[in-house]
């Protein structure tokens, strides 16, 4: 009877290992940022929950402002679209007025910034005038232009030494900021701003 009863134990063990064994058992401590997660947003509950009780009209006034900060950024997030839709539209423009048959190389494109610059259309001209720095670089065999490409693109894109990279993308900061950005521009941005660009490109030394 004994040998009997440690061998069902031994059986019923045995089962019992088998089931713990299978995936619904396997258990495992979450990861520490999870975990932290978990706690911090725990906490947060609990301190909402308090404060509703203990101060419902501060806990109104909470809510209310993390309204107002939601609609700010979704307010922020349209009017940037907005820029970017209406700057856009006006570049376009701007290259529509070419007389008919005149060539739209970067000599072009650098007068019509200009014009616009005249015309206090800064944002506009920033644009016009990195088409002529694109439609440069290309001619210099160091860009594969296309209009579809945005700014960025060309920057990344533009095979160039480590210096001329980088003070292409400052003029593309410098552009985004102004033309989509919100960034105030005025005659001497504009115009420091061609002086930065105007200096020769320079290939990566192999």
């Amino acid at each position: 009877m004994r040998l009997q009863a440690a061998g069902d134990a031994e059986r019923y063990r045995a089962a019992l290992d088998s089931v713990f064994a299978t995936d619904p058992y396997q258990w495992s401590p979450p990861p520490p940022l999870l975990h932290l997660l978990k706690e911090w947003w725990s906490l947060l509950v609990d301190w909402l929950q308090g404060l509703r009780t203990d101060n419902p009209l501060l806990f109104r006034v909470f809510l209310i402002a993390i309204l107002a900060v939601w609609v700010a950024i979704f307010v922020h997030a349209a009017w940037l679209v907005w820029l970017t839709v209406r700057g856009a539209a006006r570049s376009e423009r701007a290259a529509m007025a070419a007389p008919e048959g005149e060539r739209r190389d970067a000599d072009w494109y650098s007068r019509a910034a200009d014009r616009a610059a005249e015309e206090g259309r800064f944002a506009d001209a920033l644009q016009l005038a990195f088409v002529a720095i694109a439609l440069t670089l290309e001619a210099g065999g160091l860009l594969k232009y296309q209009p579809s490409k945005t700014p960025a693109e060309c920057a990344r894109e533009a095979r160039l030494s480590a210096g001329d990279r980088d003070r292409l993308r400052g003029l593309v900061r410098t552009l985004y900021a102004g033309a989509f950005g919100g960034r105030s521009l005025g005659p001497d941005d504009y115009r420091r701003w061609r002086d930065l660009g105007a200096g020769p490109w320079h290939a990566p030394a192999h």
